[in-house]
């Protein structure tokens, strides 16, 4: 495999290569999906990339570990906040010519959840993933999916005015 964005690998052995790549297919759109959420697309899809080149150079280490996809969401999210700032927009308004029609008051609603109820609110609601599912790439339990997905949709409700 050689080189990956400026990092040599661990091992470069046929065996690593195909666990890793197993390994890749399966988690990285995953993470993907979990750090865009968080984080806005932008910063996700770099975030995501970024985590999976540190996940080769550091495959040993990550691949032992008992949740490999729990420990790329934190070193993705980690890079994610050096990156955003406070103000720029995660989700920029939709541009009405290129994409649907969406309530004007969503992103910036959006925007008023912490990282963890967004990530949380966007995979199980938006992505339609089970509580178990979100919670394993969180790394985090099940309890603490749900407890973040009530209150962000408590704090989305408030903030687009809507009752449940």
């Amino acid at each position: 495999m050689g080189v990956v964005r400026g990092r040599t690998p661990v091992s470069d052995t046929t065996e690593d290569q195909e666990a890793f790549s197993t390994f890749a297919r399966e988690v990285e759109p995953r993470i993907r999906r979990a750090l865009i959420a968080a984080f806005g697309p932008e910063v996700g899809t770099d975030a995501a990339a970024e985590a999976m080149a540190i996940a080769w150079q550091r495959w040993s280490t990550v691949s032992t570990r008992p949740n490999p996809a729990g420990y790329l969401w934190g070193i993705g999210r980690n890079l994610a906040r050096k990156r955003v700032s406070r103000q720029r927009r995660l989700f920029p308004p939709p541009d009405p010519q290129r994409e649907p029609w969406i309530e004007p008051a969503l992103p910036a609603a959006v925007e008023g959840l912490t990282e963890n109820q967004r990530a949380a609110v966007f995979l199980v609601h938006g992505f339609q993933w089970t509580y178990r599912e979100a919670a394993d790439v969180l790394g985090v339990s099940t309890s603490t999916v749900q407890a973040h997905v009530e209150r962000g949709m408590t704090k989305l409700r408030e903030g687009l005015g809507v009752e449940q």
